[in-house]
């Protein structure tokens, strides 16, 4: 009958112990490697920024059959956003790199509305949080 030694915790821990800790210093070597390509080719960590002042378009006809028989009034020409992205392209965003605007497509004449503001953003960038809205008065012309 064949008998196995039982070994101790402190023996199991002990035993190859060189092979252990280098084993344990190749798997965290191996761990910055991977996370720091990540992070390259994601651009780095997750930044959040708050721009001012972005031009607001007005885009689309209204509802309506010849030019310049509509006016619209829009309360503010600029708008404020929240975006995230990768902290590298966050940094050198400016207002200028975002298209922010309203479609005033099918609007009829004489009501206000409150359209969401659309945005045209860089890759990789988003909005944070929900989109602006922008209250918007269809008027007819004078002539």
């Amino acid at each position: 009958m064949e008998t196995k030694k039982i070994m101790s915790f402190n023996q199991i821990i002990r035993k190859n112990i060189s092979i252990k800790i280098f084993s344990l210093f190749l798997a965290v070597v191996a761990w910055i490697y991977i996370n720091n390509t990540v992070r390259e080719i994601k651009g780095g960590p997750v930044a959040y920024k708050d721009i001012e002042d972005v031009k607001l378009l007005v885009m689309g006809d209204c509802a309506a059959f010849g030019k310049n028989m509509f006016s619209v009034d829009i309360d503010s020409d600029t708008v404020d956003l929240r975006v995230k992205g990768p902290q590298r392209q966050i940094e050198k965003l400016t207002r200028w790199d975002i298209v922010a605007y309203v479609n005033v497509f099918g609007l009829k004449s004489g009501k206000a509305y409150s359209p969401v503001v659309n945005c045209i953003l860089p890759p990789d960038i988003e909005i944070a949080g929900a989109l602006p809205l922008a209250r918007v008065e269809i008027k007819d012309k004078n002539i």
